[in-house]
């Protein structure tokens, strides 16, 4: 068997393994691209949230920290009025979260069917709950996201959208929102594109290897179906690839194989979780590191009245959190401004940022020596077209290095939070995955529509492609190479 066959024979076998999972994901991404995973943002929260009445809203803060305090430590603390009662909910530094009611420091958990419902209700006004079930999960909420709020109420309302609410049962938190539109436009979009067959996305570890190895399959089928496109036309020519019965699968190969094979590619590569190129994840001493040490209740005992200097504001949230030692209260007051506090200059005046000197102090632990520069919010890709309400190019500050290895960090502007670890290996796959499966680039970044509609295209055709390649396959199973 010389080469060539050997390469259409594998190229014909993989058709018929990975070709459907390869068809629904060129036409679930085009449903992707203008219908996204429904998400609660938080602007969609602060639309609706109560404001917190100051000061007689809480108990002392250090009492609240020493009641939330866990063996695995506190990363930080928030403080939101929940269906009528302030709640404060503290997140550890594994992610897992704990709450109490902030007046009376009681224990909220497993909070109960008659607060779920007025939580719901607050959020959306002028409906009724029509139905109300507590779960673990649906294909909604499958994501691991979700994992430190569940068990979830789910709250079915009345109206014409037919939304849906979940609320968490132990921190009383809105996590997640969705219309009947939504829900129908990605069960045939999202859904399918990303495997989240709640049967499977429960179990993390089968899913991952199962949607590898499928798209490793899919990628390594278009490869060969490019090797075989070009062999044909290094041995009869153009005109030879446009005659007999593979003419339209290889047209089409012609037209969009080179962007199908990018996109199989990089989408086998968003399922990488640090097997090839580093994950960027930010591990639990990496975390207290850049805190300067776990929040505990004696950082907040010195800490003056920050009512008074909060009068007259329409405060939304209260955040405590520690960047390189230093306790900061953050209040909330909108989507785009929040009133960022210090302990440690009580006298000062309120600021909008982190001061950069605790920014980079902070990531100093976790980039070692060298000069360290901040990249503010506007030079960070403000202009993509991936950028939602959920996570505003503006929340996001770079810190990183002079070194050749590329170290560096993002934080969270708005919280404190650092999000991800940066280095050589992570920034090549940010530009691998971003430019190649979401064509997210500088010069479309300024035209969302038209990227929209030329990956539609692009989608459609790969869509054809893989159509036309499973249909000859099934028709011609033999496909035996043309005799010349």
């Amino acid at each position: 068997m010389t080469n060539l066959k050997v390469v259409m024979t594998l190229h014909r076998r993989l058709g018929l393994i990975a070709g459907p999972a390869v068809l629904l994901w060129f036409l679930s991404g085009v449903v992707l691209l203008w219908v996204p995973y429904p998400t609660l943002t938080e602007r969609e929260w602060l639309l609706t949230a109560e404001t917190i009445q100051l000061p007689d809203c809480c108990a002392s803060l250090s009492q609240l920290l020493e009641r939330l305090d866990r063996p695995e430590g506190i990363e930080s603390v928030r403080i939101r009025m929940v269906g009528g009662r302030p709640v404060a909910t503290a997140q550890s530094l594994n992610g897992m979260t704990a709450s109490l009611t902030a007046d009376t420091a009681e224990t909220i958990a497993p909070l109960s069917r008659e607060w779920a419902q007025r939580i719901a209700l607050q959020i959306a006004p002028g409906h009724a709950v029509e139905e109300m079930n507590l779960i673990d999960h649906d294909v909604w909420t499958v994501h691991q996201r979700f994992d430190p709020y569940r068990p979830l109420w789910k709250v079915q309302l009345s109206g014409e959208r037919r939304s849906v609410l979940y609320v968490s049962s132990v921190t009383g938190d809105v996590v997640q929102d969705t219309t009947a539109d939504e829900r129908r436009w990605n069960l045939v979009g999202a859904i399918i594109h990303w495997w989240y067959l709640p049967w499977l996305r429960r179990h993390w570890g089968w899913w991952d290897q199962v949607v590898w190895w499928v798209s490793a399959i899919g990628t390594v089928m278009v490869v060969a179906g490019g090797l075989i496109l070009g062999r044909e036309w290094m041995k009869h020519g153009w005109s030879g690839l446009f005659v007999g019965r593979w003419r339209v699968h290889r047209v089409l190969g012609m037209i969009a194989g080179i962007s199908a094979c990018c996109w199989m590619a990089s989408g086998w590569l968003s399922m990488d979780h640090g097997r090839w190129f580093s994950d960027g994840k930010v591990n639990v001493e990496n975390r207290e590191r850049f805190m300067g040490g776990r929040l505990i209740s004696g950082d907040v005992g010195a800490m003056p009245d920050f009512s008074t200097t909060l009068a007259g504001e329409t405060v939304k949230e209260i955040r405590l959190t520690k960047m390189a030692g230093i306790v900061h209260l953050m209040a909330r007051t909108s989507s785009s401004h929040q009133a960022i506090m210090a302990i440690a200059e009580p006298d000062e005046s309120p600021r909008e940022t982190f001061q950069d000197e605790v920014v980079k102090a902070a990531a100093r632990p976790l980039l070692g020596d060298g000069v360290l520069r901040i990249t503010r919010p506007g030079e960070i890709n403000a202009g993509s077209c991936l950028r939602t309400d959920a996570q505003p190019a503006s929340q996001l500050l770079q810190v990183e290095t002079d070194s050749p290895e590329l170290r560096g960090v993002l934080i969270n502007g708005w919280t404190g939070a650092v999000v991800e670890h940066m280095d050589s290996s992570r920034r090549l796959y940010h530009r691998l995955f971003d430019g190649l499966h979401r064509w997210d680039v500088a010069w479309l970044s300024q035209y969302c529509d038209m990227r929209r509609m030329l990956m539609s295209l692009w989608c459609l055709l790969g869509a054809g492609l893989a159509g036309s390649g499973m249909w000859m396959g099934l028709v011609d199973p033999g496909m035996k190479a043309r005799q010349r």
